[in-house]
């Protein structure tokens, strides 16, 4: 779905040329309205801020590497089943969607992303009967999406696929678990040009990653090239207080068809 909406939607960006953070409100409700049914196609969605949010800079430090925390009201997240991220004026706007698995904490989740001009952001949560309910933050930032990448190929592949995992201490037994996960991908968005031979970089980029506990599943992302070069991913989940310590695993497999997998130890809660 996602690799759809980069090519159905990349065109009118183009052709909008450079001035696009000069739009007018009404072009940009245009352009989210187009969006939304190119996502969602004739559901409603509902602006709710009360029950969803959108953490991020007003205006970024580094357009390549954006900080986003998504929250969801206590009230709606039993009944949530997925998060979509999306960045409006991005060349390929849907940036993600989360998928949660019956062992997630769905109250908040944040990554970190391109963003390629200004625009607004969007999030919309995915309730179990169908209702959509979405938030909008605007953000002022340039270059994300054609930013030179951080480290160089050479080095950028040498790390390709390894991954951090840091958990927070588990000191009550029935508590989520929160962790962040580091992982380390160029996330090359094909806008990018080496520096070196003037010649852009191939596209290659993180395009799903599946998180699991014990083999229940916590969540899984579909993402694309709006990620950040080596994102990392915050959540949290709640594993089954049996007394005994479990398993967290990550799989992630990216647009070279290349799948890489790893595997940490959870601690037991301690008993009370």
């Amino acid at each position: 779905m996602i690799r759809r909406l980069f090519v159905l939607l990349l065109l009118p960006l183009a052709l909008a040329g450079p001035a696009r953070a000069e739009r007018s409100e009404a072009e940009r409700a245009a352009r989210w309205a187009d969006l939304r049914h190119a996502i969602f196609g004739d559901r409603l969605v509902t602006e709710a801020e009360e029950v969803v949010a959108i953490d991020v800079p007003a205006r970024a430090e580094d357009a390549a590497i954006v900080p986003v925390v998504i929250r969801v009201a206590d009230t709606l997240a039993p009944d949530i089943v997925g998060l979509y991220l999306v960045i409006d004026d991005n060349p390929s706007p849907l940036a993600a969607h989360f998928l949660f698995g019956t062992l997630a904490e769905k109250r908040e989740i944040a990554t970190r992303v391109r963003i390629d001009d200004y625009t607004y952001l969007h999030a919309v949560a995915e309730t179990t009967d169908g209702r959509l309910y979405s938030a909008a933050r605007f953000v002022k930032a340039a270059g994300g999406c054609s930013a030179p990448a951080g480290k160089d190929q050479a080095l950028a592949l040498e790390r390709l696929g390894k991954m951090k995992l840091t958990l927070a201490d588990r000191t009550t037994p029935g508590a989520p678990v929160a962790a962040k996960l580091l992982v380390s991908h160029p996330n090359y968005s094909g806008l990018q040009m080496d520096q070196l031979s003037r010649n852009y970089i191939p596209a290659d980029f993180m395009q799903t990653l599946e998180v699991s506990y014990n083999g229940g599943s916590v969540f899984r992302l579909e993402s694309d090239i709006s990620i950040s070069e080596d994102p990392g991913f915050d959540f949290a989940f709640r594993p089954a207080d049996t007394g005994s310590p479990g398993v967290l695993t990550a799989e992630i497999l990216d647009s070279n068809q290349r799948r890489f997998t790893q595997s940490w130890p959870v601690p037991a809660a301690p008993q009370m």
